[in-house]
């Protein structure tokens, strides 16, 4: 029997497209060009997780001699690195698409910068609910579920195409701007990534409960869309012309100075 999971990816996926697609179009000013880029990173996330993260981690217990399926038992600096496999695969994994010629060309400007690591992270999001749903439906205890049982997940992997948007956002607007700025976008990116896992690994550590769990998730979540506002008003600060321009979309078509063109 087909896991009813499926069903609840396919709303979710739909929800996402919606919900972010429509941000980015209605914050952008209108423009259209970020969407083909949500294709881009659909299965990069299968990528990272079945090939890159695994082959990692049991790298790592070869080269230091640790028995494998030792869960809380293992060592501290191999719990650690398990942590810490995650952003420092999937971030780098997640820009990839910037390989593309077509891709770098909209990465003109902070602005254009923003959205396009936007559009790409959530894509990275999209990919990554697939196979989260792909990997339940593996799972016997869950084959019986309803598709309306699944609303946990539903709202998680919303939140997490917003989330992987923001990082990526950081780190091509870094990008974008060269130099040490690059540095500082990975780490900003890895940074905000450790800290939205922070309250799943209190939780696999068994260091907190489920109940508090959820209440902790709120403060990952909550710096996660202030550093998408601040980020989104620095790449359209006064004197960026594409950025003025973006301002006076939203007006009469009388008022717009002459020259501007539609928003980026």
């Amino acid at each position: 029997m087909v896991s009813q999971i499926y069903i609840m990816a396919g709303i979710t996926v739909v929800a996402a497209l919606v919900l972010w697609g429509g941000l980015i179009y209605l914050f952008s000013g209108h423009d259209k060009r970020y969407f083909w880029l949500i294709s881009l990173g659909l299965p990069l996330s299968a990528i990272a997780n079945l090939v890159l993260k695994r082959q990692a981690i049991v790298l790592a217990g070869q080269a230091g001699h640790v028995p494998p399926h030792l869960g809380l038992a293992n060592p501290v600096w191999f719990l650690s690195l398990m942590v810490l496999i995650t952003p420092l695969v999937e971030e780098p994994i997640k820009i990839l698409p910037l390989l593309l010629r077509p891709a770098r060309r909209q990465m003109t400007r902070p602005a254009t910068a923003f959205w396009t690591g936007f559009a790409l992270g959530v894509s990275f999001g999209l990919g990554e609910a697939a196979f989260i749903a792909y990997t339940v439906a593996q799972a016997p205890q869950y084959a019986a579920l309803p598709w309306y049982a699944f609303t946990g997940y539903f709202s998680e992997r919303l939140l997490a195409c917003f989330a992987h948007g923001v990082m990526t956002a950081f780190l091509v607007v870094g990008i974008q701007r060269g130099g040490r700025m690059i540095l500082y976008g990975l780490l900003g990116a890895t940074g905000l990534h450790l800290l939205l896992n922070a309250p799943a690994a209190l939780y696999q550590f068994r260091l907190i409960s489920a109940q508090l769990y959820n209440f902790i998730l709120l403060v990952p979540v909550t710096v996660l869309a202030l550093v998408f506002e601040r980020i989104r008003r620095q790449t359209r600060v006064p004197g960026d012309e594409e950025a003025a321009n973006e301002v006076v979309y939203w007006e009469r078509p009388s008022t717009n100075l002459p020259g501007q063109g539609p928003a980026a």
